[in-house]
């Protein structure tokens, strides 16, 4: 149960992991992440629902958590990522899925951005100045006062 990491506490490698126990789909070439943004003081407890939601199949095929290492990537060192793979970005029911179940374990703040792991191979990042790199981006009013399946057929939607 590598959700039992505490990814404030490791400072010797960038991520801890954990991937889908369950039968999970195959990644493609489209395949991509939601991108939860936490402070630092909320995010061994947002990693532990993430990674054990991860594990039981309920999110994505797999998920990892930016250590307390320090990243030249972020842009702040007191906000961590918590990255959640889905193996597809086109498909919308289950990109939709996964950010309402991240909505429900209340990983969700403000605003949730999905990015396609191509831009990430491209070295496309924010620190970096570049813009418009997120294939979804959705803000907590989104969810609210919908069903799941109300927010997967707006989320389907907004993005044809």
């Amino acid at each position: 149960m590598v959700y039992k990491k505490y990814p404030s506490k490791i400072t010797k490698e960038y991520w801890v992991f954990v991937n889908c126990k369950k039968k999970c789909p195959k990644p493609t070439d489209n395949c991509g992440k939601w991108l939860v943004f936490v402070h630092i003081k909320d995010l061994d407890k947002t990693w532990q629902k993430i990674a054990e939601a991860t594990e039981k199949g309920e999110l994505g095929i797999a998920a990892k958590s930016a250590t307390f290492k320090p990243n030249p990537n972020a842009t702040d060192p007191n906000i961590k990522v918590i990255c959640i793979y889905s193996y597809d970005s086109e498909d919308k029911d289950d990109a939709a899925r996964i950010a309402w179940k991240l909505y429900e374990l209340g990983a969700v703040s403000t605003v949730l951005n999905y990015k396609k792991d191509i831009t990430t191979v491209e070295g496309k990042y924010a620190k970096t100045g570049n813009t418009k790199i997120s294939r979804y981006s959705v803000s907590i009013h989104h969810f609210e006062n919908k069903t799941k399946e109300e927010f997967i057929h707006f989320f389907k939607e907004r993005f044809k």
